[in-house]
């Protein structure tokens, strides 16, 4: 897991799967290997 605030809550957890997808905003931006760099989503910032 990559994560930049300091903390996450499945650290330390192993994981037997892997992601095959992942959606921004309703469109698919990542497909088993292709990433889709004209998708564009926001910086999370944690206040």
């Amino acid at each position: 897991i990559v994560y930049k605030c300091g903390w996450a809550p499945f650290e330390g957890t192993t994981f037997h799967h892997s992601v095959s997808q992942t959606f921004v905003n309703g469109q698919l931006v990542y497909d088993n290997g292709v990433i889709n760099d004209e998708v564009r989503g926001m910086e999370v910032r944690y206040i």
